[in-house]
């Protein structure tokens, strides 16, 4: 009768844990990282074309696959703190809500704990927010960046770092250590949200990937460009120097005039054979860029679940029912124990 009771407590108290817990909605996503290959598309069309644009063999060992980032660090990307700011910072619709805000809105002002929630937030929390009533300080209000500059130093206020670490928690990153096959996995208590920050959350992992491997060959394009148009300027200056020195002396009599015409036609040549070779490193820094930008392919997309992922409730209920029925035994077994030492003494 004793095992009844205590499996019958525990099955209620299973019970309200079922009811109360807040719903929660979970979408995957199935993406595949590029495979290093021996030569890219970008490669391949620079070996074929390269000496029509007068780049030799030489010049084309300079792209390739070797920064290319194994998929084991793909997590550490989506963990990063310049991530989950730019991610938190999403205008998201909350189809439960029927309203359109921030992932950092919506946790601070829109969303409410389940009744679970408050009551761990008086029971277990309680002691944090008596401490928190005598701190009389007020944090410095700073609005979120929307693109963070990784070379600054990050400063967030306690609330932003809360939402951090709840999107950590919600938005999550796996690695098939055999095929390198990413699963990323967006829980949110929204149906319609869930979906949306597992696509914003892909769509900012591929922003992130290409930017940590292109960035040598952007600073490499970006020199390029600068020195080619310095290059244009110099040899149109050279140019317009012969051509106006041609169209005042058209006989050339004197040797001075030739002599003269000489040495602009030399300066010529040189601006034109420097402008000329740096337009074709243009060329190919551009093709470089190219090779060096990752393919992250999406093998299965986010979908707006249809069902809630959790609570399991009857999980729950037979879960409570297992540990009623070993708690009323255990009950029974340290009775009987302890009124056997106590008629023994």
């Amino acid at each position: 009768m004793k095992i009844i009771k205590i499996t019958g407590a525990f099955l209620v108290l299973g019970l309200l844990i079922a009811l109360f817990s807040p719903k929660e909605y979970s979408t995957e996503a199935t993406l595949m990282p590029e495979t290093q290959s021996a030569q890219s598309g970008a490669s391949g069309l620079l070996q074929q074309y390269g000496g029509m644009l007068g780049i030799s063999g030489a010049q084309l060992s300079g792209g390739g696959q070797e920064g290319s980032i194994p998929p084991q660090l793909y997590p550490n990307i989506v963990q990063s703190l310049p991530y989950q700011i730019e991610l938190m910072n999403t205008k998201v619709y909350f189809s439960e809500y029927d309203t359109t805000a921030t992932v950092h809105d919506f946790f601070n002002e829109i969303h409410s704990p389940s009744v679970l929630g408050y009551a761990r937030q008086f029971t277990i929390g309680l002691p944090g927010q008596i401490i928190g009533l005598f701190k009389t300080e007020e944090q410095e209000v700073r609005p979120l960046p929307k693109k963070v500059d990784r070379d600054s130093v990050l400063s967030l206020t306690k609330e932003q770092m809360e939402t951090v670490k709840t999107l950590r928690e919600r938005l999550s990153i796996s690695v098939d250590q055999e095929t390198g096959i990413l699963t990323l996995t967006s829980e949110f208590p929204d149906p319609r949200a869930a979906a949306e920050v597992g696509k914003k959350g892909i769509q900012l992992l591929r922003e992130n990937v290409e930017e940590y491997r292109t960035e040598k060959a952007r600073q490499n394009l970006e020199f390029v460009q600068e020195q080619v148009q310095e290059a244009k300027k110099r040899f149109e200056e050279a140019q317009n120097r012969l051509t106006e020195f041609r169209d005042s002396n058209r006989n050339l009599a004197t040797a001075k005039a030739q002599s003269r015409e000489q040495e602009l036609q030399s300066q010529y040549d040189l601006t034109f054979n420097l402008y000329n070779s740096l337009s074709q490193r243009q060329e190919q820094a551009k093709l470089d860029l190219q090779e060096e930008t990752p393919v992250l392919s999406v093998i299965q997309p986010v979908s707006v679940p249809l069902e809630e992922s959790s609570p399991k409730r009857l999980l729950i209920l037979i879960a409570s029912i297992i540990v009623g029925v070993i708690s009323g035994l255990g009950w029974i077994l340290i009775k009987n124990l302890w009124d056997e030492e106590y008629r023994g003494v």
